[in-house]
């Protein structure tokens, strides 16, 4: 592995906001080594604005998959690609809005040492552009050990997205689940968690537009596929702290939806 950061981005039909994505990426004060674009054998123009880009940006490559697999083979197989030390990802239709997004998590990793885990707030936008997250005092944000709290999902409005994590720790956890097209990047911070911490710099990273990909699949779906995840998870513990995430688990969900009628 070589020393610095790749950015990959998995891409499907996303050729309206790819050009954004990339642009932010390029704007970062802290330079990624590399910017893999991986596209899911997308039908619309991605594939010529791709090209384009790779011309305009010398650290911008492309990998064209033959036929569509699905989000998580497509992150895979951009992990696959990385030869530097660290790793990230974003998805297409989303994109940086701090300019100093690598750099702070970059500063975490050295400041912290070891195999952690570095991420930034989410800025969820609305689709006609407006922010909807307001930061809050950086106590707030999941840190050190998380594993419990996010079996429990507490806390889920600052869940971890586009963190860097060492590319050899990724690669070791298996990478995404196939399996999954829901809740499959959850189910890596689950696993992540087991044994790595998570540092949040407190800052905005990503601006995410609501009504994309996951915000917008059937409720219902959601739930019983993050029941199964968690399940799984829970597994590998002991019957007494089972217990005690589940019983925090279903006062949680329960508190959430009483919020929800009101």
């Amino acid at each position: 592995m070589t020393e610095g950061l790749t950015v990959v981005i998995p891409n499907y039909n996303k050729s309206e906001y790819i050009v954004r994505c990339v642009e932010s990426v390029e704007k970062q004060t802290y330079k990624p080594v590399s910017v893999i674009i991986v596209d899911d054998a997308s039908t619309d123009d991605s594939r010529e604005i791709i090209d384009r880009l790779t011309k305009r940006y010398p650290n911008v490559r492309a990998q064209y998959k033959p036929v569509n697999t699905g989000v998580s083979n497509t992150r895979n197989t951009g992990l696959s690609l990385v030869d530097t030390e660290y790793v990230t990802f974003i998805d297409a239709d989303d994109y940086y809005c701090n300019d100093n997004k690598l750099k702070l998590e970059m500063e975490l990793q050295k400041e912290k040492g070891g195999d952690i885990i570095s991420y930034s707030i989410v800025n969820f936008i609305s689709p006609d552009g407006i922010s909807r997250t307001k930061k809050k005092k950086p106590s707030y944000y999941l840190s050190g050990n998380v594993r419990d709290d996010l079996l429990i999902t507490r806390k889920w409005d600052s869940i971890m997205r586009d963190y860097i994590v060492r590319t050899e720790t990724l690669a070791a956890c298996g990478g995404y689940n196939e399996a999954h097209s829901l809740y499959e990047d959850y189910e890596l911070l689950l696993v992540l968690a087991r044994g790595h911490e998570f540092y949040c710099t407190g800052e905005y990273g990503t601006a995410y537009t609501e009504g994309q990909g996951l915000s917008s699949a059937d409720k219902k779906e959601q739930e019983k596929v993050q029941e199964e995840i968690v399940s799984a998870e829970l597994s590998r513990d002991d019957e007494t702290h089972k217990r005690k995430i589940l019983r925090s688990r279903r006062l949680r969900l329960l508190r959430r939806r009483l919020r929800n009628l009101i």
